[in-house]
């Protein structure tokens, strides 16, 4: 989940107590909810550096010439 908040305690708060309910709700139905990351205020220069990181990340993963299957047999 991801929230845009003036109030950074809030926020966290709020996605906290959504994340309880989700996870009471699946468990009332046989399931579970494993959190990976509890939520964390993060900065704007956090939010740049982790869309520069993931864009490199797409780039580094695009297929060039020479990746692709060969069918020729």
């Amino acid at each position: 989940m991801v929230s845009n908040a003036t109030d950074k305690q809030g926020a966290i708060e709020l996605l906290e107590t959504a994340i309880d309910r989700i996870g009471e709700s699946l468990k009332k139905d046989g399931g579970q909810l494993i959190v990976k990351m509890k939520p964390k205020a993060v900065s704007e220069t956090d939010d740049l550096e982790l869309a520069a990181l993931m864009e490199r990340v797409a780039r580094e993963n695009k297929e060039v010439s020479g990746d692709e299957d060969s069918d020729a047999d």
